[in-house]
Order: structure tokens, then C-alpha cells, then sequence
């Protein structure tokens, strides 16, 4: 079994580094992929993705030498598998836990409207069940609360479309700062619903501070809907080939940790009683801050980068570099940033339009995998 580093198709000891004229950066891909690499055990690997197989099966971090022998890992002592090492660098480490706050804040804001509901309530004047003045009132109260709970799913709606168009225009780490920024306006419209100058004029049995955080659940979710599109993109864009998938559950596990600490902290022995559920919701300013402050580590996406100008491109060899802890005239570098320019000419070149719903319903080979994914998700929501 041979062991190679985090780009396996580069690094491989039979490989000579040819530094000549590495810097010199081209829209085009350079011929070096196809002359200077055979001797790869990877270059028969399509560079780009197609229909059907696009890359080699993993198993405990060791893949097949060829695709001949992609199940070869599956078979336990066989010497034609090698194993894939590294790619965990302090630069990779570092973009990708600083990226994921956004989905702390996701599931913090996920999970903060159970917990510490009845206090939230009785404060905002539509308290439900036995706490109401009369059964009519309590099926109203009931209604508005429910309202104000699942606006956030509105604004989840609305910012998961729009943010994909903005990411492109502005860059994935541009993005990520600014959906702080609506995190930070929501969580501020939510915690001040609890001001008695908001809580005065009737309305159902509510004050002015039911709109705010109605409108606080709204911008709140309109945030977290952008993060589960451009965290998703920065973290695919930034890691190597091997270990997206890896990073990409960090972002669920990251937000699963969001809903736990919401259901904790939320409780009536913690913020869940009297007037104290509103620094409950001013709890996610705290990791907003941090990333901010923290906002140099999260380096652009090189391959958003690659996909723009030839000085972007130069750009993107830089943090391709940091991000995997090679040097910036590295062959493993240069490849992988050629890779990346190969995946951006074809989307360049796709036609007007791109793979929206109606064209997915349209291709057969889309059709079914669509539709199961559209089944699934709304099932999880039907109790």
C-alpha cells in the first residue's frame, strides 16, 4: 500500500517538481495535466465532472491506484490501494471553524422558541393554554404565536434564494460578514420586544413587541436561510477533494450544537423566566462578534476566485498555498487551481439558464432524484 499526501495525483514520490514558470497564470489550462502527470496513479481521473462516475471511491482514507480497481479498498490486505494523508492545515482549520459560526447562529435560532416559550409569551401579552383569560382567547394567542414561530421559515425561504446570485457577484467571504450583520439585526429586534414601551397598545392580546419579534424571527431566518447556501459553497470551495465531505458535516454538527445550546440555555432554571429570555436572545451577538472579529481567517474561496479575473486567478494561488500548507509555486498547487479554472470554463460555457427546478423536471436523469429529495423534505415537516 503506498501512502500520498492530501493531493494524491501530485505529490506522488515519483513525481519531480518542474518549478519553471509555475506563476505565470492563464485563463486556459495548461498542457502540464496531460504531459507532465501521466505517471500520476490518479490521471485517469476525469479533472472535471461528468455524468456518471466523477470521482474514485474512498474508503477509511485509502483509494483504488485506477479505476479499474476502484472496489480494490473494499478488499482488505490488497497492495493496489494507497492511502490519502493530510489536508488538515492550520490555514484550512482555521476558514472552515471561523465559516461555521454561521451555522451555530442557524441552529441557535432554530431551537430558541421552545424552551423559554412561556415566558416569551407572558410577556408579549398572548399567553397560551391555561395561562390564557379564556379558552377563545387561548386558541388566538395560540394562532399568533404559531404565526411569529414559523415567519421564521419565510424568511429561511427568501434568503436561501437570493443569496446564491449575491455570493457569486461579491465573493463567499463577503457574504459570510454580511449575513452577520442581519443575524445581528434580528437577534436585536427579537430582544427588544420586551421593552415596556413595546408592550402598551392591544392587539389580539399583544403590544408592539409581537411585531418586533416578528419581524426579528423574520430577518432571523432570512439569514439563516443565506447560510446553509454560502457556508455550504465557501466550505466545498476551500477544501480538498477528500475531505468535503467531511467538512461539509460540520456544518450539521455545528448546527446541531446551536439547537442543543437553545434548548439549554432557554430552560426556566437558566434564561427561560421573567424578563431574562430577552438576554436569552442576544446570546447569538456573542459568536456574531467573535467572527468578526475573527473575519481574517476566513480567507476567499479560491475557487470563486479562479472562476473570475486573471488577477483574481493569481489570487487564488496565494490561498490555495495557505489553505493547503504548500508553497505557492507548488505543483500541487498549481494543478488544483487548474482543476478548479477547467470546472469554471465549463460552467461559463453551460447554457443561459442553468439547472433551475423546470429544467430538472425536465431531464430525466434529474427528475426522480428531485422529486425524492422534495418528498423527503417535506415529510420532515408533517407531524
Amino acid at each position: 500500500m503506498r501512502s500520498v499526501a492530501s493531493q494524491p495525483a501530485l505529490t506522488g514520490p515519483e513525481m519531480a517538481r518542474n518549478t519553471d514558470s509555475l506563476l505565470i497564470r492563464r485563463r486556459t489550462t495548461t498542457n502540464k495535466l496531460f504531459t507532465d502527470f501521466q505517471q500520476s496513479p490518479l490521471h485517469d481521473l476525469n479533472p472535471i465532472a461528468q455524468p456518471g462516475l466523477t470521482t474514485r471511491v474512498t474508503r477509511n482514507n485509502t483509494v483504488g491506484t485506477s479505476l479499474d480497481l476502484i472496489g480494490e479498498p473494499w478488499s482488505p490486505g490488497n497492495a493496489e490501494v494507497m492511502t490519502v494523508e493530510g489536508g488538515y492545515t492550520p490555514g484550512l482549520i482555521a476558514a472552515a471553524g471561523t465559516s461555521v459560526v454561521g451555522a451555530l447562529l442557524y441552529g441557535f435560532h432554530l431551537g430558541n422558541m421552545n424552551s423559554a416559550a412561556t415566558a416569551m409569551r407572558a410577556d408579549l401579552g398572548i399567553p397560551g393554554g391555561i395561562n390564557a383569560p379564556t379558552p377563545e382567547e387561548g386558541v388566538a394567542n395560540d394562532t399568533a404565536w404559531g404565526f411569529c414561530v414559523s415567519i421564521f421559515c419565510l424568511g429561511a425561504l427568501l434568503g436561501c434564494s437570493v443569496v446564491a446570485p449575491i455570493a457569486d457577484t461579491i465573493g463567499r467571504r463577503r457574504t459570510i460578514l454580511f449575513k452577520l450583520i442581519i443575524f445581528m439585526l434580528g437577534s436585536l429586534l427579537e430582544a427588544a420586544s420586551v421593552l415596556p414601551a413595546f408592550r402598551s397598545t392591544p392587539c389580539i392580546g399583544a403590544g408592539i413587541g409581537f411585531f418586533l419579534m416578528l419581524g426579528g424571527r423574520a430577518v432571523c431566518g432570512v439569514a439563516c436561510g443565506a447560510t446553509t447556501v454560502v457556508v455550504a459553497m465557501y466550505l466545498g470551495g476551500i477544501s480538498p477533494p477528500h475531505l468535503r465531505g467531511a467538512l461539509g458535516t460540520y456544518f450539521q454538527l455545528t448546527c446541531c450544537t446551536g439547537i442543543l445550546l437553545a434548548q439549554i440555555l432557554g430552560l426556566p432554571a437558566v434564561f427561560g423566566h421573567g424578563h431574562w429570555w430577552s438576554m436569552y436572545l442576544l446570546l447569538p451577538l456573542i459568536p456574531s462578534g467573535c467572527q468578526l472579529l475573527l473575519q481574517d481567517r476566513i480567507v476567499e474561496s479560491p475557487r470563486w476566485l479562479a472562476s473570475r479575473s486573471d488577477k483574481d486567478a493569481m489570487q487564488a494561488q496565494a490561498v490555495l498555498a495557505h489553505l493547503r500548507g504548500e508553497e505557492v509555486d507548488s505543483l500541487a498547487v498549481i494543478q488544483e487551481l487548474d482543476m478548479m479554472q477547467m470546472g469554471s470554463t465549463v460552467a461559463l460555457g453551460a447554457p443561459s439558464g442553468g439547472q433551475g427546478i423546470g429544467r430538472m423536471l425536465m431531464q430525466p436523469k434529474t427528475r426522480k432524484a428531485l422529486v425524492i429529495c422534495m418528498v423527503c423534505a417535506i415529510a420532515q415537516q408533517v407531524r
